[in-house]
């Protein structure tokens, strides 16, 4: 796997030829040169043959190289699709007196540096170069970019190579401890400790140690690991190695970044794929839509009325068995705002988003669950039991988090398109989030408890589900925060995430049964008509308030007796584990001869 050197300005290309053809040969690896022209004559890398070509700089090429030149317009694309078959990337950095700050030049080295798929390294050349003499500097910062920087040194200069960290002066042992974590950090690089020289300094400015290191005289090269803070690479290749690159003897200074993990790339291609495939949402899109959902995904008075008006219509009509006015009810509740205020917290990193709109879910939560307790005490002083409707909530399934998945999906895909918005009034009636709730007060004040706990895994179950739609929505939609703030968030998506493959368990088991039980049901009840004379032709169930309703339609010579009747009521009861009616149809069978 060879190491690609990419040329962009010609006056770079003697140091940079001496560097890579140094590099190449501590890797043991053939170098390839990719001169970034304008006059280049073709799109993708040309690898020229003809010497009459070669620039000067490049000298008389060994057996094992080659070169070749690229258009700067596409030197980007190019270079990152050259860096899939080759094991090192050395780029150059600007001069700080030269040119635009955001010349193409330049932006070829950010953009190869954050893309590139292989080990890369930006290398900043001084204005007079010191002789080579084999001696590297490395901050050992422990990450897995400083480990890179710290084996390509070893390799360049072997015993020449100093593995440096920077201890904070707080005991009379700070040296020893800075000398353990050191030599830690020298094994985790795979490299022998003896094979490097390793320094400790005492000092709590890391950057300020590293540059007082750096300028003693001692070292022509500074390899730092990308994983260092952006603060300390700013001072680096800003105005501390002005004083190191100007002047006799001046210090190369390079930034090197490891290899990109197969996820890492494989997370780069998804986003690549989405951004030409699925619409992205335009700058003023992202604007209005987080104005939009911070200004309704929070606890205020409009919010605690709206909530408490839904539950009570939510409440009368779970008491009433009117499945007309739950569905009224959930066109009045605001509780899907804050959750989609959720997913696109997690997906900016928003802190502060996060918290207004839990804060408002939760208090949302509560002040239903009050009104629903009232409800249930003043239904079980009228007598009131436990409807159908009440019931059904009861037993949430598989298909319920399904359906509260996309539906966050949905509704987050229609608040980002206004023109869509006439379209979240069907997206509340299917997450339905307040009867669950309303569902759990009244059971709980009826005393029906386990059907009060099915209730609240519903609404568990439509929280996570719908908070994961929308997060994944607006992932696809193109918004992304923050790398520095969305620590937080990815792991609670990842939590998230689990909770819903957690509640996925219990929820599947009850959908099997559901599925399951109506066969087991009708073949052990086939068994019994044919043992009594009787064929099952259909089987329906049904319910009638809280109680199971069987309907069956048996064919046979004559009407049955109450004893099979009843044994077919006992059968049906022993399957399902609860009391049953049960109605029998009979299709009388007459044979003739």
């Amino acid at each position: 796997m060879p190491l690609l050197l990419a040329i962009r300005y010609p006056e770079e290309g003697p140091g940079l030829m001496a560097w890579g053809r140094r590099m190449a040969a501590a890797l043991d690896e053939p170098l390839e040169v990719v001169l970034c022209d304008d006059a280049a004559p073709q799109d993708g890398i040309g690898w020229v043959g003809d010497d009459s070509l070669r620039p000067d700089f490049i000298g008389e090429l060994a057996g094992d190289e080659r070169w070749g030149r690229v258009r700067l317009a596409n030197a980007t694309r190019a270079l990152v699709g050259e860096s899939a078959r080759v094991k090192f990337l050395l780029i150059g950095k600007h001069n700080s007196g030269r040119g635009d700050n955001d010349s193409p030049e330049r932006r070829l080295a950010r953009a190869v540096f954050e893309q590139a798929r292989c080990a890369v390294g930006v290398l900043r050349l001084p204005e007079t170069p010191r002789d080579w003499a084999g001696r590297v500097l490395v901050p050992c910062a422990g990450g897995p970019h400083s480990r890179t920087a710290l084996r390509l040194a070893e390799k360049l200069a072997g015993e020449g190579a100093t593995a440096f960290f920077v201890e904070p002066d707080v005991d009379e042992v700070s040296r020893e401890v800075g000398a353990k974590l050191l030599e830690k950090a020298v094994l985790r690089a795979g490299v022998d400790p003896t094979a490097v020289t390793r320094k400790v300094a005492l000092g709590t400015q890391v950057s300020g140690e590293i540059s007082r290191e750096a300028g003693s005289g001692n070292y022509e090269l500074l390899l730092i690991g990308a994983s260092d803070t952006g603060t300390l690479r700013a001072k680096l290749f800003g105005t501390v190695p002005d004083r190191l690159l100007r002047g006799p003897g001046g210090l190369a200074i390079a930034v090197v970044r490891a290899a990109k993990p197969t996820g890492e790339r494989l997370r780069a291609a998804i986003g690549t794929f989405l951004r030409l495939k699925v619409p992205q949402l335009e700058r003023d899109e992202r604007v209005a839509l987080v104005d939009e959902v911070e200004g309704r995904a929070r606890w205020t008075f409009d919010f605690a009325a709206l909530m408490l008006l839904a539950t009570s219509i939510a409440a009368l009509g779970l008491l009433a068995d009117s499945a007309a006015v739950v569905i009224g009810a959930m066109l009045v509740a605001p509780l899907m705002t804050p959750l989609i205020g959720g997913g696109l917290a997690l997906v900016q990193g928003n802190w502060p988003l996060w918290r207004r709109s839990q804060w408002a879910v939760l208090m949302g939560f509560f002040a239903a669950l009050g009104v629903g307790l009232l409800a249930g005490f003043g239904a079980r002083l009228l007598g009131f039991g436990l409807t159908a409707e009440l019931a059904g909530r009861g037993e949430p399934t598989l298909l319920d988090l399904g359906v509260a998945f996309l539906s966050g999906i949905a509704a987050s895909y229609c608040l980002a398109r206004p023109s869509l918005s006439s379209a979240l009034a069907g997206v509340a009636i299917a997450a339905a989030l307040v009867p669950p709730i309303a569902t759990v007060g009244i059971c709980l004040s009826l005393g029906e408890t386990l059907n009060a706990r099915g209730a609240a895994l519903l609404f568990g179950t439509n929280v996570v589900a719908i908070v994961l739609g929308a997060a994944t929505n607006f992932f696809l939609a193109g918004i992304r925060g923050q790398k520095t703030s969305g620590a937080w968030a990815r792991r609670l998506f990842i939590v998230l995430a689990l909770a819903c493959a957690g509640l996925a368990v219990p929820l599947t088991s009850v959908l099997v049964g559901k599925v399951t039980e109506p066969r087991l049901l009708e073949q052990r009840l086939s068994t019994v008509a044919q043992a009594n004379g009787y064929r099952l032709l259909k089987l329906r169930r049904s319910r009638d308030g809280t109680t199971p309703r069987i309907e069956i339609e048996i064919a046979g010579a004559g009407a049955p007796d109450e004893g099979f009747v009843e044994l077919l009521r006992e059968s049906a009861e022993a399957q399902g584990g609860r009391p049953v009616r049960l109605r029998v149809r009979t299709l009388l069978e007459t044979e003739t001869k």
